[in-house]
């Protein structure tokens, strides 16, 4: 971990950090998720600022950072109630409703936090991810219903991050799916559910992706 993490001490962020292992501990069959799409989301990050039109938005800083900040992607399951997160079966409405909140309760636990780190790009960049990784492409994912580049990018890094190791654990309503049927789901779902230039590097990254997958599984 760098020295200084934007006037943030590293005892405070170790703090949050084992907040976000305390709501992934309650979600079963996710024990190693956070760890996974840390070094999802940061090889997808050095990947695209390679390319011209990422080079300014995608400084050095960039991929420490969303290193550090995509744990805190589901910090907001922590007060999601225990029979919805485990749930063999499919959620009501009424349950999903209560699903989906946890990206914008997670994003104002942050925020309460954030202000004692107002210069913190950390949590500026978990804020964005926790509220927004469940925003799609097309519009039509959730809470805000964002679309296309109005999704800040940390947030559309962290949604195909986050969709493939979800796709490859095995959870309590579905079984382990293969890395080929994973990279065919996010590949298909290119311009409607994840930004087209987020698929690109993953394509490109893909062998790299399965192997950290089974390394670290």
């Amino acid at each position: 971990m760098r020295e200084q993490t934007h006037d943030i001490s590293e005892t405070d962020l170790a703090g949050i950090m084992a907040m976000a292992k305390l709501a992934e501990s309650r979600d079963l069959g996710m024990e190693k998720h956070l760890k996974r799409v840390r070094t999802f989301c940061r090889m997808l990050a050095e990947r695209l600022g390679e390319r011209p039109r990422y080079g300014s938005r995608i400084g050095r800083g960039f991929a420490e950072d969303i290193y550090y900040a995509s744990p805190l992607h589901d910090i907001g399951k922590a007060v999601i109630p225990e029979s919805i997160l485990v749930k063999r079966g499919r959620l009501t409405s009424e349950e999903f409703a209560i699903m989906q909140s946890h990206a914008d309760c997670g994003a104002r636990t942050l925020e309460a936090i954030r202000e004692e780190y107002p210069d913190s790009a950390i949590l500026r960049m978990g804020i964005d991810i926790s509220r927004h990784h469940h925003e799609r492409w097309d519009g039509s994912g959730y809470p805000c219903r964002l679309a296309g580049e109005s999704i800040p990018l940390a947030a559309r890094i962290m949604a195909v991050a986050d969709v493939y190791d979800a796709l490859r654990s095995e959870r309590c309503y579905k079984p382990a799916y293969s890395h080929q049927y994973s990279r065919d789901v996010i590949v298909s779902e290119s311009g409607s559910h994840f930004d087209p230039d987020m698929v690109e590097a993953f394509v490109e990254l893909e062998e790299a992706f399965r192997e950290s997958r089974e390394r670290m599984d």
